[in-house]
């Protein structure tokens, strides 16, 4: 068969081909691929389909909810309509046939109510508790079953101390027969404890006291001396002429010369001069007061004397009116102001001494090698009581035929820095200062200068030391 002439029969199968091509040639237009991301035309036209579709049954299920809530809506408002119908006529009926109530009677029977509910709840729970209470044991306190343990503590305790003293006492008294009848003999009694006062006047103690009294008697009258030159010094700024003499300073002024600065700065000048003294020797004192050295209770008597200067003087000053009284006089103090001073000094002494106590225990270092509470008293007697009485009475004793009565008070003022000492010593614990052999020994060269310095004191000044 040549290759250019058909078969009749595939003719006819060409011209049905093309035939078919023509026919589904815009069908496969529709269904032709595209680029990705991209839909057929069919594919648009189906998508717009579903999407139709979609939003009317959407709108039909909202109207179908708004007819709905327009029902519950309508419900509710015909709900609350005979609601309020039936309260009304609650009220009508109430007011008829109950009458009218006022807010009060209402809420008192609320409160009624309420009462009587909650007498009912105690009642219920009182019986509550009756009931448990017969089933359980009685609780007792912890305060009271440790009370009562202590007290049996207590009880087997003293049986246990009184067996131990029958025991004790048993077992001494058939030694002492025993010893007795071993031709022993009886026991020795043992010795009393010896007094302060016996104590005192042994010799090691008379001669601390010795000691004591001299440094006693010279940081009195240096002290003294200082505080009259002071005022001496201070009357000279004002132009005013003095006399120093051993009982008093004497102004060779008019009355009229006198005006309250004056009379305020001299009569202050010399306890203050006498304070500022004393503050520094206290300085010194805490330094060297662990020293053995006898020297250092001339320091503590100045500081006890420079204090007393302005403490005692302010005391007596305040109470009389004379000498540091009229510094007092002239700040224009009432009584009431007044007595408030003269307790205010009580108080500061009565603490200065209580504060210095241990500084007269270690005062015994150069006496004993260690200061037990026990042999502390006749200690502190000897080192300051006796000194302070004697010491006084021989003050008193010098400056006669001229002894004033302040001064003489002044001295006496002490007391309330020297009890202090006396009483709180024993308190204090034990203390051991140096092994070194100690001896008890009166100073005499202490005692030929504070004689040498007293007699140049009262003679000296006897005549009168003239200043400006």
């Amino acid at each position: 068969m040549a290759s250019g002439i058909y078969h009749p029969t595939q003719k006819i199968f060409v011209q049905l081909n093309l035939l078919f091509d023509w026919f589904t040639f815009p069908f496969a237009f529709l269904f032709a691929a595209k680029a990705p991301g991209h839909y057929s035309t069919l594919g648009r036209l189906y998508r717009i389909y579903r999407f139709l579709r979609r939003s009317s049954r959407k709108r039909k299920q909202e109207k179908k909810q708004e007819k709905k809530n327009k029902k519950d809506e309508k419900r509710k408002e015909k709900r609350f309509k005979r609601r309020l119908l039936w309260r009304k006529l609650k009220v009508i009926f109430r007011s008829i046939f109950l009458g009218k109530k006022s807010q009060a009677a209402i809420q008192l029977k609320k409160e009624k109510a309420a009462q009587k509910a909650w007498a009912v709840r105690r009642q219920k729970r009182i019986r509550k508790v009756i009931l448990k209470s017969l089933f359980k044991p009685k609780k007792k306190s912890k305060v009271r079953l440790l009370l009562q343990k202590k007290k049996r503590d207590e009880k087997r305790f003293v049986r246990y101390r009184r067996h131990r003293i029958y025991k004790y006492v048993l077992k001494k008294s058939i030694k002492i027969w025993f010893d007795f009848l071993r031709g022993k003999g009886w026991p020795k009694r043992k010795k009393k404890k010896e007094s302060v006062l016996r104590m005192v006047f042994r010799r090691d103690y008379l001669l601390i006291a010795l000691n004591s009294l001299m440094f006693f008697l010279l940081a009195y009258f240096i002290i003294s001396f200082i505080e009259k030159l002071g005022m001496a010094f201070t009357a000279m700024h004002f132009d005013y002429q003095t006399v120093l003499y051993y009982y008093r300073v004497e102004y060779l002024v008019d009355a009229d010369a006198w005006y309250a600065d004056s009379v305020k700065a001299i009569f202050a000048s010399g306890p203050v001069l006498a304070l500022i003294v004393a503050t520094l020797v206290l300085i010194l004192y805490s330094k060297v007061y662990l020293e053995d050295g006898v020297l250092k209770l001339l320091l503590l008597w100045g500081v006890f004397h420079g204090f007393n200067s302005i403490l005692g003087g302010a005391l007596i000053g305040a109470l009389t009116g004379k000498e540091f009284g009229y510094t007092i006089m002239y700040l224009y103090y009432t009584d009431t102001g007044k007595l408030i001073i003269s307790l205010l000094m009580i108080l500061l002494m009565i603490v200065l001494g209580s504060s210095s106590v241990k500084f007269w225990i270690f005062t015994g270092n150069t006496y004993f090698n260690f200061s037990t509470p026990a042999k502390r008293q006749p200690f502190i007697v000897s080192q300051v009581l006796i000194p302070y009485v004697v010491g006084n009475l021989l003050i008193f004793l010098i400056n006669q035929p001229k002894q004033t009565g302040y001064y003489v008070l002044v001295n006496l003022s002490l007391i309330f820095m020297v009890l202090p000492v006396l009483l709180l010593s024993r308190y204090h614990q034990e203390y051991y200062f140096d092994e070194k052999p100690k001896k008890i020994k009166l100073s005499i060269s202490t005692l030929f200068v504070a004689i040498f310095l007293i007699a140049l004191y009262r003679i000296g000044l006897d005549y009168g030391l003239r200043l400006g």
